[in-house]
């Protein structure tokens, strides 16, 4: 997309002029039934340098369209923020990236984003303030966070008052698990599921269908509401029709929206 990801910085459209792009975008459709917004898929929206930003932008959307959004962070969420969020009238679906509850594996995973627990304060601040907010719990990464630390990152979250989790899969590269090996993590597992690995920027999905199966019945289990694909919960948040329809296929978890075609049972 041509972006430049030394530092971030704040798109230079306003709220209003970022809401007229899209309006002039022909195969853009406005309003609670239209296409659905993702905030945060360039860059963290709630960066410091981007927070007022990405208000703006939510302000406008509320104003001028009224269509699904969602947003994506791993950033701390300040209270007035939350409260902010919370003021709007547009369709909205927040989901925090959280991959472990373990420090010291977080940190060498990532180590320029915030703790676990400081993304899960995130998580209880948009919960007080009355903001639909899920768990997103991607990538998934065999061999590297178990199966039990899954679990109790899943009870954490419901503690913390997400509504359910989104779960995704882990596309890589060389680049990628040279990166983790660097951190110290040991890679055999990724490997082993991958039918090859790319080179250069390129990047392709390793097998997690059984892992993401069992993820999807341990946030039942724990009381989150499942979502395999993120668009099913941001539909589920506005009460719409999933647009990609996925509950015509294997995405469908059956997540009680009652505006998809089999939400209710």
């Amino acid at each position: 997309m041509g972006f430049r990801f030394e530092r971030a910085r704040p798109y230079p459209l306003s709220g209003e002029e970022m809401a007229l792009a899209l309006l002039y975008n022909r195969r853009f459709e406005p309003g609670p039934g239209g296409t659905f917004l993702a905030v945060g898929s360039v860059t963290d929206p709630f960066l410091p340098e981007l927070e007022d930003k990405t208000l703006d932008y939510l302000r406008a959307f509320d104003r001028w369209l009224g269509n699904p959004t969602q947003f994506s962070t791993k950033s701390r969420v300040s209270g007035e923020v939350a409260d902010a969020i919370a003021s709007l009238s547009l369709p909205i679906n927040g989901l925090v990236t959280v991959l472990t509850v373990d420090e010291d594996k977080a940190r060498r995973l990532e180590p320029r984003a915030p703790t676990p627990e400081e993304r899960l304060e995130s998580v209880r601040r948009l919960a007080r303030a009355g903001v639909t907010v899920d768990l997103f719990l991607r990538p998934i990464l065999p061999g590297i966070v178990s199966l039990e630390e899954v679990e109790d990152l899943l009870r954490e979250a419901r503690r913390a008052g997400a509504r359910g989790v989104v779960v995704g899969g882990f596309r890589v590269n060389r680049s990628i698990l040279e990166r983790l090996r660097r951190a110290g993590f040991d890679v055999s597992e990724i490997v082993k599921r991958a039918d090859s690995i790319p080179s250069g920027g390129r990047q392709r999905y390793i097998r997690t269908g059984d892992l993401k199966e069992r993820i999807l019945e341990m946030a039942r289990e724990v009381g989150l509401t499942p979502f395999a694909a993120a668009c099913c919960a941001c539909a589920s948040a506005a009460e719409v029709p999933c647009p990609n329809e996925c509950w015509r296929g294997r995405f469908c978890t059956e997540c009680g929206n009652p505006a998809c075609p089999v939400g209710g049972r």
